[in-house]
C-alpha cells in the first residue's frame, strides 16, 4: 500500500475560499491521476526485474480512488503467489525433458528436481518424495511481494509525488482559467 499525503489542502482551500468544494474536486482529480501513474510505474518497474506480463500485474494492483470528501487514494497490490508457468519455463508442454524455470530477468533457468508439467492445470509440479505421490505445485512470488521490494517501491512513490505536483498545478490552472 502506498500513501501520499497532501500538505497544502488548507492553502488551496483559501485560494478557492468562495468555492471550497471546487478546491477539493481539484485535489481529488490530482490524487487520482497520481494513483494511476503509480500503478503504471509499478508495472514498469516489476517488468524490468521479473519475467511477467503486464496484464497479470494490472489484475493484481487495485486503486481505491479519491473523492472530494475523502481526499485519499490507495494503490494496493494483493493476490496469491503466481504459478511458475507464468514465468519463463521450458518445456511448456508435458514431455520427458528436464523442467527449467527462471523468475527474474537477471538469472538463468534453473533445473527443477523431479519437476514436470501438468497441462490440465497449466503449472509445474514436483514430487515431494521418492514415491509417485504426493506432489506439490510450484509458485513464484506474488505481485505484492515483487512490488514490496525497496527499489521498486521507492520508484513508485517518487513517481506518485511527481505526478501529484504536476497534476495539481494543471488542475488548478484548468479550474481557474476555465478549461
Amino acid at each position: 500500500m502506498i500513501q501520499i499525503d497532501l500538505h497544502h489542502v488548507e492553502e488551496l482551500e483559501r485560494l478557492f475560499e468562495r468555492t471550497p468544494r471546487e478546491a477539493r474536486t481539484v485535489i481529488s482529480r490530482a490524487i487520482n491521476r497520481a494513483a494511476i501513474s503509480a500503478r503504471a510505474r509499478a508495472s514498469q518497474e516489476i517488468r524490468k526485474k521479473y519475467i511477467i506480463r503486464a496484464s497479470d500485474i494490472k489484475d493484481a494492483i487495485k486503486i481505491d480512488k479519491s473523492t472530494p470528501g475523502t481526499l485519499t487514494a490507495e494503490v494496493r497490490a494483493s493476490g496469491p503467489t503466481i504459478p511458475l508457468m507464468k514465468f519463463d519455463v521450458t518445456p511448456t508442454k508435458p514431455n520427458d525433458a528436464i523442467v527449467r524455470a527462471r523468475v527474474k530477468k537477471s538469472g538463468s533457468r534453473k533445473p527443477i528436481q523431479q519437476g514436470f508439467i501438468v497441462s490440465a492445470y497449466n503449472n509445474v509440479y514436483a514430487r515431494v518424495g521418492d514415491s509417485r505421490y504426493p506432489i506439490k505445485g510450484l509458485y513464484g512470488p506474488s505481485i505484492a511481494q515483487m512490488m514490496g521490494e525497496a527499489s521498486i517501491l521507492s520508484s513508485v512513490v517518487a513517481r506518485a509525488h511527481e505526478t501529484l505536483d504536476t497534476r495539481l498545478g494543471h488542475e488548478m490552472d484548468r479550474m481557474l482559467n476555465g478549461g
